[in-house]
């Protein structure tokens, strides 16, 4: 069976996040940089995001995402994709709630 060339990625954690505003900022840029697609909700109490983009950038964003501490035990659910999920750009928003 061929894998396909595309990845979608669908997660959560409840982990507290202080400056949630500026982490969603930072957050962006590394997303833009590893040129994804998607849409991440950012708030003092966690994160939820569903993200596509090749399968090197979606490993990429894997990484980063565990090596950062409070993202350690963070699971994705993955899906295979034969191109992008989303047709607009990076979107990173924090939230108060």
């Amino acid at each position: 069976m061929e894998t396909k060339p595309y990845r979608v990625l669908l997660y959560y954690l409840y982990v507290p996040i202080e400056n949630h505003e500026e982490f969603a900022a930072e957050h962006l840029a590394a997303c833009k940089a590893l040129e994804l697609k998607g849409r991440i909700l950012v708030a003092s109490e966690g994160i939820n995001g569903t993200v596509s983009g090749t399968i090197e950038q979606t490993d990429k964003y894997m990484d980063m995402m565990k090596s950062d501490p409070r993202f350690a035990d963070i699971m994705f659910k993955i899906d295979e994709a034969d191109g992008h999920a989303f047709k607009k750009c990076m979107f990173v928003h924090a939230m108060n709630l």
